[in-house]
């Protein structure tokens, strides 16, 4: 076994659960401690500033981390994706700041959206540090780097609650600190512990050649940033802040659940960068998509289960049994979504860009329209329907099109774990009113049809997730 391996999938395993846990921590801080609308409206910005800072950077941090890993000069890469990021920032702080002062209907829509870009344009300005860590696997200073700033804020809002102090002038200067702490600390371990220098040397050469690189990249950019924000950002405009806060709360615990995905995800993207694209063997692909599709179904079966109880004591009965509907039409995206960032990750190593473009615009345009028809109607419900739609669709897309062998039976993995989880859950629901009870039927229901039907496999080792990577 690799021991640089084994020791690069502990460390980023931990740092992945740690920053889960504290952000799970500090969502939940924030939720209870601010009213409803306060934190939709807080929502509702967070959203536009996440769909611009994504535009705006081009989703040339993925870019970056596949040249990094595949052995180009990071110090090159370091100072073009920093000047990038660095003048798109500028450009839009100056964009906004003149329509706050210039646009007076919309002052205090925009007050709020205002004060919050600092802390997310410092975060902005700290990205390059990251991928430029992630694209070297130094996953012990990915790890530090990527915890400083939640640690902060946890620490933080963990103080302002219990003295009663919580509020949205105070989670704007945690904010704001925390992502200067990163900033810094970022500039610390790439350019002091890592020795990759600032190269301005050929600068725009280098600038342009790495633009030329995304340019098949920007129509899925906007795109993807569209799907991940829109319904936030629809909500905000077409419901009110309370249905606006709700469907974030669930969102956002949504995109916390899948927790294996975010720990396999950056080996993916440099496994495939280093082997310029090529698959590994069938054999450990088929184990690595059984593997996810339990990581996938299991642990949303028993946060499906334990949702309203669970979410009800945490945040004093404001976002529990109001959104246990939408959390479980979001809960069943789950499955696909880790099979499409298979798929994409493939497709992106081996720069098929034009062929992800055309996937994700099918996708962007369905959910799109879906939520202008679907919000106004069913709010939060209605854009969960719409994500899950175009989630099954954009997985189908990939299916038809990708020259992944054994696709069948990951199709067959998939189905067989959505329905063993659906059986197991309703079966356990039937049989008793105990939580307990029911988390430890449920698991018993799954684990027993999951081996039966070769989703679980006794000759499965731990040793081929070393192999795979």
């Amino acid at each position: 076994m690799n021991k640089k391996l084994f020791k690069d999938i502990s460390v980023n395993t931990l740092q992945v659960m740690t920053n889960q846990f504290l952000g799970v921590f500090i969502f939940l801080l924030i939720s209870r401690g601010l009213d409803k609308s306060s934190f939709g409206e807080l929502s509702w910005a967070l959203a536009v500033l996440t769909f611009v800072t994504t535009i705006l950077s081009l989703r040339l941090e993925q870019i970056i981390v596949r040249n990094v890993a595949a052995g180009e000069d990071p110090s090159r890469m370091l100072t073009v994706f920093a000047a990038h990021n660095l003048l798109m920032g500028i450009l839009f702080f100056i964009v906004l700041s003149l329509t706050w002062f210039l646009v007076p209907a919309f002052h205090n829509k925009l007050s709020l959206l205002w004060m919050l870009s600092i802390s997310q344009l410092l975060s902005f300005f700290a990205l390059p540090f990251r991928q430029i860590v992630t694209g070297r696997s130094s996953f012990t200073w990915l790890a530090l780097l990527s915890t400083l700033s939640n640690f902060l804020r946890a620490a933080g809002f963990m103080a302002c609650f219990f003295f009663s102090v919580l509020t949205l002038r105070t989670v704007l200067i945690l904010f704001t600190v925390s992502s200067l702490a990163e900033l810094l600390l970022g500039v610390w371990i790439v350019c002091r512990r890592l020795a990759i220098p600032f190269r301005l040397h050929d600068l725009l050469p280098a600038y342009k050649a790495l633009i030329k690189s995304s340019l098949p990249q920007m129509g899925v950019v906007f795109l993807n940033a569209g799907i991940g924000r829109m319904d936030w950002i629809l909500l905000g405009i077409l419901s009110t802040p309370v249905r606006t806060a709700e469907y974030a709360f669930t969102y956002r615990a949504y995109e916390f659940s899948p927790l294996p995905l975010l720990v396999l995800a950056p080996f993916l993207m440099n496994r495939f960068a280093q082997s310029e694209g090529r698959s590994v063997s069938a054999e450990r692909m088929d184990w690595l998509v059984r593997l996810e599709m339990v990581l996938a179904t299991l642990p949303t079966l028993l946060l499906v289960l334990s949702w309203s109880p669970l979410v009800d004591g945490l945040t004093g009965n404001k976002y529990g049994s109001v959104n246990i509907f939408t959390f479980l039409i979001l809960s069943f995206c789950i499955p696909f979504q880790y099979l499409i960032n298979l798929y994409w990750t493939h497709e992106f190593s081996r720069n098929r860009l034009s062929l992800i473009f055309r996937i994700t615009a099918v996708t962007a345009i369905v959910v799109l329209v879906g939520d202008s028809f679907l919000i106004p109607l069913w709010a939060g419900e209605g854009a969960a329907l719409v994500l899950l739609f175009a989630t099954i669709l954009q997985y189908l897309l990939y299916a038809r099109v990708s020259s992944f062998g054994g696709q069948r039976e990951w199709a067959r993995h998939l189905l067989v774990a959505v329905s063993i989880a659906v059986c197991s859950g309703l079966s356990a629901i039937w049989l008793t009113d105990s939580l307990i009870l029911r988390l430890l039927l449920a698991t018993g229901f799954y684990l027993l049809p999951a081996w039966m039907t070769g989703l679980i496999k006794s000759k499965d080792k731990v040793g081929l997730l070393y192999k795979t990577f």
